[in-house]
This record gives structure tokens, C-alpha cells and sequence, in this order.
């Protein structure tokens, strides 16, 4: 019957006004439906953890969280364990997209080991080359 949808329609109407007085909290803030976050506000759930919901920015970490991923905004080099000295910052948009740890950074020991092995790689073909000239002169 029609008056099914009219009672369906009413229905929906009193549900979405009592969706828009209600109100949520989390263990920080609470968050009206008629709340605008404030710049701060914002910036401070940016550099927090969506999974767990510590604060990076107050160094907040919790161990077992993939989105932590075992620190907080920086953290020594992954790529050499941080024999470089190098700290690499929290890639937050990546971070919180894939729930898991992602940095920025440049590992200054895999420059400097790819400009060895170029090296290398030069005089392995300079030796060849000599190797073969005194083969071809023998």
C-alpha cells in the first residue's frame, strides 16, 4: 500500500532529526553535529593515530599498532637501521590511507654504497679491458 512509503518517509524524518542532535565523544574531545573543528583541532587528529588514537606530535606510540608502526612523527632510517644518522618523518597521508607506517626520508649510506658499487663496477671494467689487451698481445 501507499501509505507503506508515507509512514517510511516520516520515519526518516524524525530519524535524521534525532541523528542531528546527538552528539559523540572520543577520549579527547566531544564533537557536537553543530561543531566546526578548529584549525588545532584538526591538526592535532591529523598526528594522531586513527587505529589506537594516541598523539604522535605529544610522542604517543603504541607498539603493537601497524599505523604507529613502533614510533612516533620521526624515526631513525629503515633503510640501514639507522646507521646514517638520518631521521625520516611520518607520511601522514599515506599513513592514515593505508593504516600502516609509511615515511619519508633519504638513507645517505645507500647513496653513498650505490656510488661504491658504481665505482667498483668501473674498475672491474677497466681490469677486463687491461686483462683482454695483454691476452690479445700475449
Amino acid at each position: 500500500m501507499i501509505t507503506f512509503a508515507s509512514n517510511s518517509l516520516t520515519t526518516l524524518s524524525h530519524s535524521l532529526d534525532d541523528i542531528t542532535g546527538l552528539s559523540w565523544s572520543s577520549p579527547y574531545h566531544t564533537i557536537h553535529s553543530d561543531h566546526v573543528m578548529t584549525i588545532e583541532e584538526l591538526r592535532y587528529q591529523m598526528t594522531s593515530c586513527f587505529t589506537c588514537g594516541v598523539s604522535w606530535t605529544d610522542h604517543h606510540v603504541s607498539l603493537d599498532c601497524s599505523e604507529c608502526g613502533g614510533y612516533a612523527m620521526e624515526r631513525p632510517c629503515p633503510s640501514c637501521d639507522g646507521g646514517c644518522g638520518e631521521m625520516w618523518k611520518r607520511d601522514l597521508t599515506r599513513t592514515h590511507g593505508t593504516n600502516k607506517a609509511h615515511w619519508e626520508g633519504e638513507c645517505k649510506l645507500s647513496h653513498s654504497q650505490t656510488n661504491q658499487e658504481q665505482a667498483n663496477t668501473l674498475v672491474a671494467q677497466e681490469l677486463c679491458s687491461r686483462l683482454e689487451k695483454l691476452s690479445a698481445n700475449s
